[in-house]
């Protein structure tokens, strides 16, 4: 009997043997608060690492320059603040113009797509990160949203959906076009 179902399934669709059995009933749906939140918290730590690493790096050439008369520099939380804030907006700008998905999104399994169901161009990822960056708070907006959308996904006609499958969103939804229409529309 499985493998009627395996034979009934069009020829070059995902497999589903790719996505936890757990997930597949998910997979496409727009994510929750929850999971958006957590993979921004992993995003963010990433950032905050790299501009540590930079202020240790620092600290470390000052100590080359003057080892007997060295002492940490005092850390500038003002501009490591905006720092951070550009190092995530570096981040988002790049992970979601080339893979939809940052380090935290690709953890959780999340995938960042604009109203057609495909990648953002870089100057829509662009906008999207500055917007994100800038104003966080509007991520909850997805908490009494009915569609799971955050203020940026409302304003910037964007989805942030669950998609565990590996490698390029562009290539399975072509794809997916090519095959005829899914049972599951793009998200919108």
């Amino acid at each position: 009997m499985a493998m009627e179902g395996a034979e009934s399934r069009p020829p070059g669709r995902l497999s589903d043997r790719a996505i936890p059995e757990e997930a597949r009933a998910f997979q496409g749906d727009r994510a929750g608060i929850v999971t958006r939140t957590v993979a921004n918290l992993i995003d963010s730590a990433v950032a905050a690492a790299i501009v540590l690493s930079c202020y240790l790096g620092w600290a470390a050439f000052q100590f080359l320059l003057a080892p007997t008369s060295f002492s940490f520099p005092p850390f500038p939380w003002g501009l490591g603040i905006l720092a951070t804030g550009g190092v995530l907006v570096l981040i988002f700008w790049a992970s979601w113009s080339t893979t939809g998905r940052t380090f935290g999104g690709h953890l959780m399994g999340l995938r960042v797509v604009n109203f057609r169901g495909r990648k953002l161009h870089w100057t829509g990822a662009l906008i999207r990160a500055g917007f994100c960056v800038v104003f966080p708070i509007g991520l909850f907006w997805a908490v009494v949203s009915s569609r799971n959308r955050s203020v940026q996904d409302t304003v910037m006609r964007t989805s942030v959906i669950y998609d565990w499958a590996r490698g390029p969103l562009i290539g399975r939804r072509e794809q997916a076009d090519a095959d005829g229409p899914a049972s599951d529309a793009a998200p919108g």
